[in-house]
């Protein structure tokens, strides 16, 4: 049976970030722009955790929590991940009474939310597969590909390094063999820069868009394989 996941109040940023994490076969995950949208779905639907930012944009922390865990909520017992900044992490573990909680200020590495979140749902960690592949990527049709490598993949984009940096929105066109040796060929688009001093590396973070005949069915085989 499938953990249900309630993320609250995203961007769109965040949300990119913490797919790899929250795209598992096993999680089935409902997005909410507002804490009062979200409080209506759990109190109805058990949600085995919810994904907060902090802070709410139309409600407080407590007030949410107070009827989130009230006695006719199906969701009363669920975890709580809150994702905030670092000057806000205090103040938001304050607020995170009357049931199990985690605090993410972004300072940490993503390993440690994949850790944390997993310990909250009572599941086995997993990861976005670190790979070495070879990377050809093109921004338009004709150019010549910028060479360099993939370093985090899972089935909704990859983290690329070694090669110029592109804006985040920018289209592009990838080539990359994974490590049989089958080769995945499709178009993407930037959805974020990495940060060197959390992730170690200078790069950027790739969502797929499509990929060429054969290639995402290649790419999904080889995820599940691999336990992502």
């Amino acid at each position: 049976m499938k953990k249900s996941i309630l993320t609250v109040a995203l961007d769109e940023e965040t949300f990119e970030r913490i797919l790899p994490i929250l795209s598992r076969s096993d999680l089935a995950v409902q997005r909410t722009s507002q804490a009062a949208d979200a409080l209506t779905l759990a109190r109805r639907e058990r949600q085995h955790m919810v994904v907060c930012r902090y802070p709410l944009p139309d409600m407080k922390l407590r007030e949410f929590l107070t009827n989130l865990r009230e006695t006719k909520s199906a969701s009363k017992s669920s975890s709580l991940l809150l994702l905030t900044i670092p000057e806000m992490a205090t103040e938001a573990g304050v607020g995170a009474v009357g049931g199990p909680f985690l605090v993410f200020s972004g300072q940490e590495p993503l390993g440690s939310l994949g850790e944390g979140a997993a310990h909250l749902l009572q599941v086995a960690p997993r990861y976005a597969p670190r790979i070495s592949a070879r990377l050809r990527l093109s921004v338009d049709q004709g150019s010549e590909p910028h060479r360099g490598w993939v370093a985090n993949l899972s089935k909704s984009g990859m983290l690329v390094t070694d090669v110029p940096m592109l804006p985040v929105g920018a289209k592009c066109s990838f080539e990359f063999d994974l490590p049989h040796g089958e080769v995945i060929r499709g178009r993407g688009e930037v959805v974020r820069h990495a940060k060197p001093r959390r992730e170690r590396f200078t790069g950027f973070g790739i969502r797929f868009v499509e990929f060429d005949e054969g290639c995402e069915d290649s790419l999904l085989a080889w995820c599940e394989a691999e336990g992502e």
